[in-house]
């Protein structure tokens, strides 16, 4: 996720933050000249010494570039990204539970709202598939010492309020003692909310248990546990992180996907795609859909819906260097060789984007996409740590270039107007 680092960068962040500094009311400046859409972005810059993250306003993502001198907004801590009802939310980490709430000032400049603070640090938030006006919360401890149960929370996007939640022991969800559980991804379908996870040996971040993919379902709104299911065609779906582990589409059918690669120490069952039917509950003995051995394909480490019985992905052909007591963890947390494509769920097909090249990712974060229309708005980081907005058309598969980010990476892209 890093870039080389020297001093320069340095000065560069200590004098946005002072620029910003001298903003009270935490907006960006209004621009005069008003269009019809606006973008943000949940951006970072990274030292020597830690990494510096921003909100940044623009109403163009494919000319010019991108800046932070003179504009943009500092955030506190780590910081991934949600998107809900045209409000972008800057989600704390790292010890940082609070989740700025980001709308339009009406002028391409930014209203955040504080005030949305919870006990632990948010492990995924998304919006309620079918659900008006609501967001889904989960916050999964990494260890017992911090908490032994899984907290879940419904949000009034409009009221920017906590409006239920409750508590799960991880233990009714996992029993297995020797391992803890990293959760991978969410959806709401109906009455019901459906987990994806996997374990993990919490004290060495080893993945022993690698053959069976898990899903836990619970009573949607109250979130309370219905049952868990498992499977053993692959292994666990998502990875690290990532929240690119489970997808509902329009008419209510669920995919599951399994990447074995990223995050896990050991691979023991190939990368592949499981499928729950609509108004079922179990997974369909009938619908496997190995990724590997597809034409154009590989493990599937990020991607997010975009409808028609699609995903837009990014595909790793990553060889996993398992840990071998020499080389720490290899090359587990490194989400390289990732080439962007459209998958189909329903042909079982994947499709490359061209136009687009070749390139290393984020690391453990969510997928900093977003579609508008029928294109998808993405990062890429080139060899020599350039990053540039690409649009992919998804009717032709193909991208082009965009705007240039003066930034390390790009944690988050949403249109907010």
């Amino acid at each position: 996720m890093t870039i080389t680092k020297n001093w320069k960068n340095l000065f560069f962040i200590l004098s946005i933050a002072f620029l910003i500094g001298c903003d009270d009311d935490n907006t960006e400046t209004p621009d005069n000249n008003n269009t019809e859409k606006q973008f943000v972005l949940g951006i970072g810059v990274t030292t020597p010494t830690e990494t510096t993250n921003f909100l940044l306003s623009t109403d163009d993502l494919m000319t010019g570039t991108l800046s932070l001198q003179g504009q943009g907004t500092l955030q506190d801590g780590y910081r991934d990204y949600g998107f809900g009802a045209n409000t972008f939310y800057s989600i704390g980490g790292l010890g940082v539970t609070d989740v700025n709430t980001v709308t339009t000032d009406g002028a391409n400049g930014l209203n955040i709202e504080t005030g949305l603070t919870f006990p632990f640090q948010l492990d995924g938030f998304r919006e309620a598939n079918g659900v008006a006006n609501t967001m889904v919360g989960i916050s999964l401890p990494q260890s017992p010492s911090t908490s032994e149960n899984i907290t879940f929370y419904n949000v009034n996007i409009s009221g920017n309020s906590i409006t239920n939640s409750n508590t799960v022991p991880v233990r009714d969800v996992y029993n297995e003692t020797t391992d803890w559980i990293f959760t991978t991804g969410m959806q709401v379908r109906g009455n019901k909310l459906f987990q994806t996870f996997y374990p993990i040996d919490n004290a060495t971040f080893t993945t022993n248990n690698t053959d069976t993919q898990y899903v836990a379902i619970y009573n949607y709104p109250a979130f309370t546990l219905d049952k868990v299911i498992t499977d053993t065609r692959f292994g666990p779906a998502g990875a690290f992180n990532t929240r690119s582990g489970i997808f509902v589409t329009e008419t209510g059918d669920i995919y599951t996907v399994s990447n074995s690669n990223f995050g896990f120490t050991q691979a023991t069952k190939p990368a592949g795609i499981l499928k729950i039917e609509a108004g079922s509950e179990t997974f369909n003995e009938d619908y496997t859909f190995n990724t590997e051995t597809a034409a154009n394909g590989g493990k599937i480490i990020h991607a997010i819906y975009v409808g028609d019985n699609k995903l837009f992905a990014e595909v790793s052909t990553k060889v996993l260097e398992e840990p071998d007591g020499s080389n720490g963890f290899g090359n587990v947390y490194t989400d390289s060789n990732l080439h962007l494509a459209i998958v189909d769920l329903v042909a079982k097909t994947i499709t490359k984007v061209a136009g687009a090249p070749e390139f290393i990712g984020n690391g453990g974060r969510s997928f900093a996409a977003f579609k508008d229309g029928n294109v998808v708005y993405s990062s890429i980081k080139d060899a020599n740590g350039i990053v540039n907005i690409y649009q992919t058309n998804l009717d032709t598969a193909t991208a082009i270039k965009g705007a240039q980010v003066d930034a390390t990476f790009v944690g988050g892209i949403a249109r907010i107007r």
